[in-house]
């Protein structure tokens, strides 16, 4: 090996692990951070309580045997973790028992935080609708 490809694998290995030793851009996300009421202007409301419970109403089905018969949205209860959906911003999952089949359902939010646009969110499933904190959504 020469010595140009020998420093070239190391300045790589170099960048590798300081990748892995930097602080992540977004910060964490904290429970004062998730709960609330989030409402969307399509009328779609998550109740996400600090003791890992939520409530979800008409909320847009991730899938086939998520949503209630006659429609593709949920409402009903549903239990809340920290999670990040792939290529989105942290947020959480809440996860809830499918009504046609009983299989785990789960819908993901999104949350940025920001000076300049506040506390929002968006499910990446039906991401049209921006979720806001608050009792009900600005217009």
């Amino acid at each position: 090996m020469s010595v140009a490809a020998g420093a070239l694998v190391i300045a790589a290995l170099a960048s590798v692990l300081i990748g892995l030793t930097e602080a992540p851009d977004d910060p964490s996300l904290t429970v004062s951070d998730v709960q609330g009421v989030w409402s969307a202007s399509d009328g779609g409301r998550l109740t996400v309580r600090a003791d890992g419970s939520a409530e979800l109403e008409k909320v847009p089905d991730p899938g086939p045997g998520c949503g209630e018969a006659d429609s593709r949205v949920h409402t009903g209860p549903a239990n809340w973790v920290f999670d990040t959906f792939p290529d989105e911003s942290p947020g959480i999952r809440l996860d809830y028992p499918g009504v046609a089949t009983g299989q785990t359902c789960s819908v993901y939010l999104s949350i940025s935080i920001s000076d300049e646009y506040g506390t929002k969110g968006f499910l990446p499933h039906n991401a049209d609708q921006w979720y806001v904190r608050g009792t009900t959504h600005p217009h």
